[in-house]
């Protein structure tokens, strides 16, 4: 068996005016700790922190089918604050419906952290449409993800680490640690 190359994190620095946070399948699951994802708490609090510090819009999306039980509330050791929204979309790829773009507009965002839950599934699907068909400047922090195994966790990077060039240049790959937001002029 040949070993797989998986992509290297390295330090990322965001203008603060043209980047968001997407929390993907944030929802309460992520206090099960049971599950992988309550492991990236801690980390994903203290960053999503530092991007309300910065003052980065933090967009989270749950499961439709969750939507109006009590799995479809964000997990609330997430801390997210009322003004941060939470969408539904109805596929593994949380573009669609549009409701997700018409945020990013309203936000003016060119850069994407994209983090969340079950990475072989919304993460890959989201973060691959916004790097080729929308071209968005795409963060993955590796321990900001999570999959329900190693293997699972492994597949997503790979996937990414294999898009044709003109996508595979819109990606990049870090921690949530060696993120740094850059003050606008306006700061």
């Amino acid at each position: 068996m040949h070993a797989i190359n998986l992509p290297k994190p390295a330090p990322v620095s965001l203008r603060a005016d043209k980047s968001a946070v997407l929390v993907l399948d944030g929802s309460a699951r992520w206090g099960n700790p049971e599950l992988p994802c309550h492991k990236l708490v801690p980390g994903m609090r203290r960053f999503l922190d530092r991007a309300r510090d910065a003052g980065l819009p933090i967009i989270y999306t749950v499961s439709h089918r969750r939507r109006g039980t009590p799995e479809g509330e964000v997990y609330s050791g997430l801390a997210r604050k009322p003004s941060e929204p939470v969408i539904f979309p109805d596929s593994f790829d949380k573009f669609a419906g549009g409701q997700l773009q018409t945020y990013l507009n309203f936000y003016g965002a060119e850069s994407l952290v994209i983090t969340g839950y079950r990475a072989n599934i919304c993460v890959l699907h989201t973060a691959t449409t916004a790097a080729r068909e929308l071209k968005y400047r795409v963060v993955i922090p590796v321990n900001g993800i999570a999959a329900l195994s190693p293997y699972e966790q492994d597949y997503t990077l790979f996937h990414f680490s294999v898009l044709p060039k003109q996508a595979a240049e819109l990606f990049a790959f870090t921690t949530l640690e060696m993120i740094s937001f850059e003050a606008t002029a306006a700061d």
